[in-house]
């Protein structure tokens, strides 16, 4: 693959092997989940090519880069009147390690393990938005493989620490520790028309400031079993049963044990085209207060076609019916829309457009002054990049992320917000 175009698929990679931590205990996420939609912020390693990186030892090699963003923030505590807008800098430095070149034979370990650190600052002589100035933002990974024969196992672990500003000044930060680890046994008897997985996730998300109450542990147990009918599509069955407690006390949340069980098609239609069709039944068993319920409300779906039109190109659509715990209410219904679209044009230009659109539908709502909730969500992201050498670029960004709700209240409330960025930046990759 030309080096350039996967420079821009980066993000797209790195979601393939990540789990959202926003759907606590629902299990590995499908369809949106694995497509990176919005602004496509600076890579976080290195397109993996044996053209470029450090040789450790033999066949060891360690990627490193840095990347710089500077730009315009219009709402930094989306705020729907009078935002304080500032000007923003993000800088992000990043190290990647693996003996995936050493091709994975069997009875072989492989690994993969990174570290990055991303550090956002607000240049604003507005003392509301100085309280929240700088932001240290650590990330790490570790992913260890092997497989024998029929058998394979699998353990990994990924840590992030996000920083934002609250929804109104002289409030604490929202700042957000998330550790993931998992462990996997795979099996694939016979050519492999058969194969099966079984993994367990545990999941810390513990947030600071004023949804600290949220923080809460998620054990999650995963069988997906997938036959092949075709050498590369397979039907497939998936049960994920999730176990989600809250840590701080006294909390308004509830334990839940979130139940999903799907069946249904992936991989490729077309040689250009591929699919993901998932079709079942999902329950959230909160213990207490309001659960899912119904037909629509108990049904999980998601649809996403991915179409290659070229080898420089890429088109995604999706869409997914769900649940999703929140943290202003036992959950909300989701009905989500997205599209995505890369681009590469004249050899050195990479272009990434995409968006996404949610309706919340909120249940079981913690504040008692707010009677009903109804959020339209919707979130764009652009990004074009010249790469002056393969391993050095120069673009623009810009993001937009836009909230009007529909909320029945005894008082007075307003949560609608727009908020827009757009960055120049500057990076490098080795």
């Amino acid at each position: 693959m030309n080096r350039r175009l996967a420079l821009l698929l980066i993000a797209v990679a790195a979601t393939l092997v990540a789990r959202t931590a926003s759907a606590q205990g629902q299990g590995q996420g499908q369809g949106q989940g694995e497509v990176t939609i919005g602004y496509q912020g600076l890579p976080y390693k290195s397109s993996g090519e044996a053209a470029t990186g450090i040789q450790l030892s033999e066949g060891v090699l360690m990627h490193v880069g840095a990347g710089a963003e500077a730009g315009y923030d219009s709402n930094v505590f989306y705020q729907s009147i009078d935002p304080q807008g500032s000007a923003i800098i993000r800088t992000s430095l990043f190290a990647d390690a693996s003996n995936a070149t050493r091709g994975g034979a069997t009875g072989r370990i492989s690994f993969n393990m990174r570290a990055g650190l991303t550090y956002r600052r607000y240049q604003s002589d507005n003392p509301d938005v100085q309280q929240y100035s700088n932001a240290w933002m650590p990330s790490a990974g570790l992913a260890l493989s092997m497989a024998s024969g029929q058998l394979g196992f699998g353990l990994a672990d990924t840590f992030v620490r996000l920083e934002d500003p609250p929804y109104n000044a002289n409030q604490p930060p929202i700042t957000r520790y998330n550790n993931q680890a998992s462990a996997e046994l795979r099996w694939a008897p016979g050519g492999g028309r058969l194969t099966g997985t079984l993994r367990y996730t545990n999941m810390f998300d513990v947030i600071q400031g004023d949804f600290s109450y949220a923080t809460s542990m998620t054990n999650a147990v995963m069988l997906d079993a997938s036959w092949k009918w075709l050498p590369k599509t397979a039907v497939f069955v998936n049960v994920t049963q999730g176990f989600v407690t809250y840590l701080e006390e006294p909390t308004p949340k509830t334990s839940s044990y979130p139940l999903r069980v799907t069946a249904g098609l992936r991989g490729l239609l077309t040689e250009k085209t591929s699919v993901l069709l998932a079709l079942g039944y999902t329950n959230a068993f909160y213990s207490s207060g309001p659960s899912t319920g119904g037909i629509w409300g108990s049904t999980f779906a998601d649809l996403s076609f991915t179409v290659r039109p070229t080898m420089m190109s890429r088109v995604v659509l999706g869409y997914r019916h769900a649940f999703e715990n929140s943290v202003i209410s036992n959950f909300y219904y989701a009905e989500t829309a997205y599209a995505s679209y890369v681009q590469q044009i004249a050899s050195r230009l990479a272009l990434d457009l995409s968006g996404r659109y949610i309706y919340k539908n909120y249940q079981g709502l913690f504040d008692p002054q707010t009677l009903e909730r109804v959020d339209n969500f919707f979130q764009v992201g652009a990004t074009l990049d010249y790469f002056v050498r393969n391993w050095i670029y120069a673009g623009l960004g810009y993001a937009v992320l836009v909230n009007r709700s529909d909320v029945v209240s005894t008082v007075p409330v307003d949560v609608n917000y727009t908020k827009q960025q757009v960055f120049v930046r500057v990076g490098l990759t080795y």
